[in-house]
């Protein structure tokens, strides 16, 4: 979570109800899989397990989803009807057997649908240096935990525990844990402190259900935990720049639990609130220049060494993106100054040229659900300035603002009322990114999820990434987690990175292998679990 904005307070929320869930088949044996000690184990399939009833109740809607939009203008109207939906491969679409449906229908992405297309821009249009970038941030905030918090200089002293990372984890700051949830919400591991906690131990913290009243309310809504009690004991690690939190967080209380600080029975550990006055500290915007936080003193001097260079396929595919009648906007939670180092070393000094707006320090998730007022933004001091803007015009560069007055600008450029411009966001963040402008707005999304490069045996950060003790990011031992079943059902599509979907022609269809929505192929620890899914076709 970059900056002061993403922790920031959203007050009240408009929720929509829930539409009616495309119930989705279950195509993917279930089956007990010896656990080994490397977390990417592929478990051959046993056999499939159907439920033909249910899916024989979809078959109308999957006959109507798979047509392929018509050629031209009438695409743009044939798209509202095929937003969202899944692709039937099979050559003959009149017959509807059981073992057909099951393996002959995916997600699907044409960029075609969209007029309009937004990007996150840290972990989405460029990404980090994952290896330099998780040490500058575990560092930082163990010295101000020494230093503003009083915790003792031997916390200095502790090892950069790589196989503690993992992005996803939630910590429960009463008791001191880190926890790993299901999809269901259920605990599939957790520790106290750094010590690995056994199952009996978490069945007599958490209860036989093996599950936490305020982790469940997250998986209901994750918006309904954002602010007020709920966020003063629960921390969701939702991205990179969080990741390295939960190891400081875990070794903090270990030395608590070394000390007479440990509290007494019945009372909270305070470690969670001295770790969010550090991530505060070290990520708040005001701090960018003046030297208060060592994280950015440490980015402006050596901007390289944590930024990594966005491919150049990606730059000409997002010209191409405008050249083909779209308009395009980055919305980034980092402040104006922040945002104009990182993307600079990324994408180049000339980076404004790709977008008709430019949103920074947009507070996300907020912006999609409230109606904060854009603020000016000064591009030569790089700084918002005190001052509304009663409106908003393409080629500016504007500070924090809402959804639903960019996406009136956006759809007047395009000559059309905003519900005829649809729009599509690339993101990193599930919640911030792909659920709420999903859920509680008209976008479609896709994730951006680097576990996704494991996989190829060549991925520079796997020691970062491919955790031993928590497992994978996708699945434990035959189970789903939570932000699979979250991108399941939320994400158009997956990708490990924006680079995949640049080389593909804003004409040309992206057809998944799976019906989850994981490109280019389904994670292998997700092959042999039943992803159950709200995922409206």
């Amino acid at each position: 979570m970059l900056a002061l904005g993403r922790t920031a307070s959203m007050g009240a929320l408009a929720a929509r109800p829930l539409p009616f869930p495309l119930l989705l088949p279950l195509p993917l044996a279930s089956h007990l899989a010896t656990r080994t000690k490397t977390k990417t184990n592929v478990h051959k399939q046993q056999g499939q397990q159907t439920d033909v009833c249910r899916l024989l109740r979809n078959l109308a809607n999957l006959a109507q989803n798979s047509m392929t939009p018509p050629a031209g203008r009438g695409a743009a109207t044939h798209s509202h009807q095929t937003r969202r939906r899944l692709h039937i491969s099979s050559a003959d679409k009149s017959r509807y057997s059981a073992s057909t449906i099951m393996t002959s229908y995916h997600k699907e992405l044409l960029l075609q649908d969209y007029d309009i297309v937004g990007f996150d821009l840290d972990g989405t249009l460029l990404r980090y240096n994952l290896r330099e970038m998780s040490a500058l941030i575990y560092g930082v905030l163990k010295q101000f935990l020494v230093e503003q918090r009083g915790y003792d200089k031997e916390l200095l002293a502790q090892p950069l525990q790589l196989d503690f990372l993992q992005k996803g984890l939630f910590l429960d700051g009463p008791r001191g844990n880190v926890l790993k949830l299901s999809n269901e919400a259920q605990i599939l591991r957790a520790t106290h402190g750094t010590r690995l906690l056994s199952d009996s131990e978490i069945l007599g913290i958490y209860g036989k259900d093996r599950k936490w009243d305020i982790t469940t309310a997250f998986r209901k809504d994750p918006l309904s935990t954002w602010n007020g009690e709920a966020s003063t004991q629960m921390r969701s690690l939702l991205d990179y720049f969080d990741m390295p939190s939960a190891l400081v967080f875990a070794q903090a209380v270990d030395q608590v639990d070394r000390t007479t600080k440990k509290p007494s029975p019945g009372e909270d550990y305070q470690v969670w609130q001295d770790v969010q006055a550090g991530l505060m500290n070290i990520y708040s915007r005001e701090h960018f220049s003046n030297d208060k936080s060592l994280y950015f003193k440490s980015m402006r001097a050596e901007p390289a060494r944590f930024v990594l260079k966005t491919d150049d396929r990606v730059m000409k595919w997002l010209q191409e993106l405008r050249n083909s009648g779209k308009k395009l906007f980055l919305l980034t939670g980092s402040n104006v100054d922040f945002a104009n180092l990182t993307a600079t070393q990324a994408l180049g000094r000339d980076w404004r040229k790709y977008f008709d707006f430019v949103v920074t320090y947009a507070k996300k998730p907020g912006f999609f659900t409230l109606q904060r007022p854009f603020m000016r933004v000064d591009v030569q001091q790089l700084a918002e300035l005190p001052q509304e803007a009663a409106e908003i015009r393409a080629g500016e560069v504007y500070s924090q603002g809402n959804w639903h007055q960019l996406h009136a600008e956006l759809a007047k450029l395009l000559q059309k009322e905003p519900s005829q411009a649809k729009a599509l966001y690339f993101g990193d963040n599930i919640v911030q990114d792909v659920y709420t402008p999903v859920k509680h707005r008209d976008f479609d999304a896709v994730a951006i999820a680097e576990e996704l490069l494991l996989e190829d045996g060549k991925y520079p950060y796997s020691a970062e990434l491919d955790s031993q003790l928590w497992g994978s990011y996708f699945a434990l031992d035959c189970t789903p987690t939570l932000w699979a079943s979250f991108i399941s059902s939320y994400a158009q599509l997956c990708v490990p990175s924006v680079e995949q979907v640049a080389q593909t022609s804003p004409h040309q269809r992206i057809i998944c292998s799976n019906p989850y929505g994981f490109s280019p192929r389904l994670p292998k620890e997700l092959e042999t679990v039943q992803l159950k899914s709200c995922w409206r076709g």
